[in-house]
């Protein structure tokens, strides 16, 4: 458990996310927050949510672990918040879905109820991104348990600065972690074009034939080739989604980027990996046309031809 403690979920909803109504029955919102826990746990891994829920049931904690427990509780706050809110718009009885509305009080319109869902949802992913950030910064041996830390240090795009190199996300360490499985994917391909004990000491430091460069832009034009093929574009923040396709704004969830958008922005980054692909397998001396003669040997003697 990491919300509730002593019957006060609402007001510690509140204290985390400033958005939350204190005086609200944390029971409405209680099974929002353990989704949100469990959807968390899958990011950060099992056992930072076990050190989170560890430290809640202390008594009394020092600063720091303070700070620890609300960078862990924060991002799950904002997402069970916004899971919640798109639930309270109506209310749910015997004879159907009914909405109120009195003196004081006037119901959103969509587009507002939209551009709000869509901010709280980029209040989650900048929340991510400092808890990520956080736990790399304090060397956590909880975070270090994580699937996802494990998956992060067998890639060749080991930090968030290497993927910017290469393309820039805004800073977005949510954006990056998410792609560490893309990553993997695309250096299975690339073992096919440069080996695989080629790749095994590129993955250990070494760079005899000065390809490093190469194979990590190589691997993240890859990924973002398989991730926006397969991904609904809302599932990046706000800002890499406008990289991916211009005209979209974000300000309303059921807007998709245009097929032609998503079409033109493959088509460079498959143009860009093609590129990328052919300067790597000169380098290792696997260009298809290596060995050919541009100039065939031809001698003059040999003068015929046809009609």
């Amino acid at each position: 458990m990491l919300f509730n403690k002593d019957n006060k979920g609402s007001m510690e909803l509140y204290g985390l996310s400033g958005t939350f109504q204190a005086s609200a029955d944390y029971k409405a919102v209680e099974s929002e927050v353990l989704s949100a826990t469990r959807e968390v746990a899958m990011l950060v891994g099992s056992a930072v949510i076990a050190r989170a829920e560890q430290l809640y049931s202390q008594d009394s904690l020092s600063d720091a672990d303070q700070e620890w427990l609300d960078m862990v509780r924060r991002p799950i706050a904002f997402l069970a918040i916004s899971n919640y809110a798109r639930l309270t718009g109506l209310s749910h009885g015997e004879t159907g879905r009914k909405i109120k509305v009195d003196d004081n009080e006037k119901v959103a319109f969509e587009w507002q109820i939209d551009r709000d869902d869509r901010e709280m949802r980029e209040r989650y992913f900048r929340s991510l991104d400092s808890l990520f950030n956080y736990l790399g910064d304090t060397d956590d041996y909880s975070w270090k348990e994580s699937d996802l830390y494990k998956a992060q240090s067998a890639t060749l795009i080991r930090s968030l600065a290497i993927l910017e190199k290469v393309y820039p996300v805004d800073r977005s360490q949510y954006t990056y972690f998410m792609l560490i499985p893309l990553f993997l994917e695309a250096q299975e391909t690339l073992s096919g074009i440069i080996g695989e004990e080629r790749l095994a000491s590129l993955l250990n430091g070494a760079d005899e034939e000065g390809i490093l460069d190469a194979c990590r832009r190589w691997c993240v034009l890859k990924a973002l080739i398989l991730a926006l093929s397969r991904w609904s574009i809302a599932a990046f923040p706000q800002e890499v989604a406008r990289q991916f396709a211009p005209s979209y704004q974000g300000n309303k969830e059921r807007r998709a980027a245009t097929t032609d958008e998503i079409d033109w922005t493959l088509g460079k980054l498959r143009q860009q990996l093609s590129d990328t692909e052919a300067q790597i397998r000169n380098a290792i001396g696997d260009a298809p046309y290596a060995s050919a003669k541009l100039i065939p040997d031809n001698d003059p003697k040999k003068k015929y031809f046809t009609v």
